[in-house]
């Protein structure tokens, strides 16, 4: 599975990010130069920054796409339908997921794009404490994930969504209900023809401060590669991982977080 590593000293651990398809060469630059150097106050302390790109199970073609043209290595976490059907396949992109998690975790938080997106909130949801209980209450619903069930890992600490949007079918409500309380950030594109804003703003209503975690940028149905863009999101990881506020070593140095944020 490839993964981007930024070296670290022995005396410190690295920010460890899942990344459900959200891969561009200039947002990982950009999250790497600015999550290298978050202060985080733990014990041992955060220095650097992992970031994990696993590959969904599902090749996608363009008849997925109604025709349109699709990258070679376009793959997706769960098969195409249309929304609000059951999605085929779900099963196995959780799998996928949790295979990534035993292997490389604990990851500290989850990002994604469209259908990854998706998938973000529901791995944030999975690995909240009490979530299999509220699986177990839905009368014809998905069941808990088994490959989720057999895991060992603490909730994730932040989660960020670009062109986010949930699983609107009856079999998904316990990934929804209660809110999720995983810190989401739901990153939306004023332009995005693909993901409508409302599909969006509807994820974000099912998590817990949802409404006050929602940036919006200037682009279509794309990951934001503008510096202050991608600053929004270091801002947010600070805001809400623990002792991410610390001052940094380097105040007098201008990079992209001394930019004001919307939170």
């Amino acid at each position: 599975m490839p993964h981007n590593s930024k070296a670290t000293n022995t005396n410190s651990r690295k920010l460890k990010i899942l990344m459900l398809h959200a891969k561009t060469q200039r947002v990982k630059k950009l999250l790497e130069k600015s999550l290298a150097s978050l202060p985080i106050k733990t014990d041992p302390p955060i220095n650097g920054i992992d970031l994990f790109y696993p590959t969904g199970p599902f090749r996608v073609s363009s008849a997925d796409m109604n025709g349109a043209e699709v990258r070679e290595d376009a793959n997706g976490w769960w098969k195409l339908r249309e929304r609000g059907e059951p999605q085929d396949g779900v099963i196995e992109g959780l799998e996928t997921v949790a295979k990534v998690l035993r292997e490389n975790g604990p990851m500290d938080g989850v990002m994604g794009f469209s259908q990854g997106a998706a998938l973000t909130a529901m791995v944030a949801s999975l690995l909240e404490v009490g979530r299999a209980d509220a699986f177990a209450k839905v009368a014809g619903g998905m069941e808990f994930p088994e490959s989720f069930a057999q895991l060992q890992h603490p909730s994730l600490k932040f989660g960020v969504c670009f062109s986010g949007l949930l699983n609107k079918h009856d079999a998904y409500t316990a990934f929804y209900e209660p809110k999720i309380q995983t810190p989401i950030l739901h990153v939306l594109g004023s332009m995005d023809t693909i993901v409508e804003e409302s599909e969006s703003l509807a994820l974000a209503e099912r998590c817990v401060d949802g409404d006050g975690m929602i940036i919006r940028h200037a682009g279509t149905h794309t990951v934001p590669s503008s510096e202050r863009d991608i600053a929004a999101v270091i801002q947010f990881i600070r805001n809400v991982y623990p002792g991410g506020n610390a001052p940094s070593k380097k105040d007098e140095e201008e990079d992209v977080l001394d930019m004001d944020m919307p939170f």
